[in-house]
């Protein structure tokens, strides 16, 4: 048997000197189990005291209405996380469902904070409510719907359910999974959490800055005259100026100048090119 489990977090951004870098510190769980049905059977819920930075931000405290005071006065990371593996086990394969990646792939990193390992005990299976609600309402991919949003969409009133807070959200999405949900097709969009997996949500996408990389496909590299159609002839050399590599060009038989600008993204699995050819007007000199 699988069980289910929706996961939902809340966190406060925090800079940590020792890692030198930012970190999402949770700073509250929420999380609740669903039966063959999919309805709710039993949930999970704690603040967190934070470690790397004590107090809250503005924005965080605005969202959830969680106070530097109710989370000092909370168990830290490595208590409540170890409370939540025991309400986790219960000897069924567990696969661990969020709305969007955000919140699975801010426990990996308070896991590696806490634990030095990416892993999350017990957890084998990985599944995605939003991108499967989104494919399951043909919405389109760049336009990533919140579950306030995908609950008008389905007709429940997502009022009924305290926003922006990690057990809240969580029962929401549990009724959105519910409304979409085909026993016929989700299992395609399960992941399971190997060595792959945590490769994959562990990589940081980066844009290649140095025009020698072996990532940058040098055919790329020209410019098409966009009124007769010839190759334009090359004026500067590339720059690398806001993410992008930068040059300029010009057609000798329209005499028009252009400049091109080529980025270079480098994800898990693919390189994503954007590249725009801007025609530069002449300036027109006013008596």
């Amino acid at each position: 048997m699988t069980q289910f489990v929706i996961l939902d977090l809340e966190w406060n951004t925090a800079y940590s000197r020792s890692k030198e870098r930012f970190i999402n510190e949770i700073i509250e769980f929420g999380a609740v189990k669903l039966d063959d049905e999919l309805n709710v059977i039993d949930s999970f819920s704690s603040l967190v005291k934070p470690k790397i930075e004590k107090k809250l931000r503005s924005r965080v405290k605005n969202l959830t209405n969680i106070s530097n005071q109710d989370v000092a006065e909370a168990d830290g990371f490595l208590i409540v996380f170890e409370r939540f593996l025991e309400w986790l086990d219960d000897g069924e394969e567990i696969m661990l469902m969020s709305w969007g990646d955000m919140d699975i792939r801010t426990l990996i990193d308070n896991c590696v904070y806490y634990y030095d390992n990416p892993r999350i005990p017990l957890v084998s299976k990985y599944f995605d409510l939003q991108s499967y609600f989104m494919l399951k309402k043909n919405l389109a991919k760049g336009q990533q719907i919140s579950l306030s949003n995908a609950a008008t969409l389905i007709e429940v009133d997502a009022d009924k359910y305290t926003h922006h807070r990690a057990l809240g959200d969580s029962e929401l999405a549990a009724v959105c999974f519910r409304a979409v949900f085909d026993e016929n097709d989700y299992l395609k969009y399960v992941l399971t959490c190997d060595d792959e997996f945590y490769e994959r949500i562990l990589f940081k996408p980066y844009i290649v800055t140095d025009i020698n990389d072996i990532l940058v496909d040098k055919t790329v590299l020209s410019c098409r005259c966009t009124e007769c159609g010839m190759l334009a002839n090359q004026t500067s050399d590339w720059k690398f100026v806001n993410n992008n590599f930068r040059a300029f060009y010009f057609c000798k038989s329209c005499k028009v100048r252009y400049r091109v600008q080529v980025q270079f993204k480098k994800a898990y699995t693919q390189l994503n090119i954007k590249k725009s050819v801007i025609k530069i007007e002449n300036k027109v000199n006013k008596k």
